[in-house]
């Protein structure tokens, strides 16, 4: 598993962005693994990459709600998208310091 360090950010109305601190991901084969913590909490992540590049990863607080993101990785460092629970949208991006081997 190859892992990087990286700085990310989601926006929401009303809180503006939101920095994603201590972020660390880790790529294999297509699927993503990571955590950090953010105005919220504490998170890990899980989620896929295909081929293509489109990603889904699905963000869970430690003892508090889901957060699903989708978006794209750029091949060149960046994944971003819109990340959604129930009602509410925003957008993302997360930048990996160090771009998977």
């Amino acid at each position: 598993m190859n892992a990087a360090n990286c700085i990310g950010w989601w926006e929401q109305n009303g809180l503006g962005r939101q920095p994603m601190e201590d972020l660390v991901i880790e790529f294999s084969t297509g699927l993503i693994r990571g955590s950090g913590r953010d105005v919220v909490g504490e998170f890990e992540m899980y989620g896929t990459m295909d081929q293509d590049g489109r990603v889904k990863i699905v963000k869970q607080y430690v003892g508090r709600h889901q957060v699903v993101y989708v978006g794209s990785y750029d091949g060149e460092g960046t994944m971003f998208g819109s990340w959604l629970i129930e009602m509410l949208t925003g957008s993302w991006s997360i930048k990996l310091l160090r771009a998977p081997a």
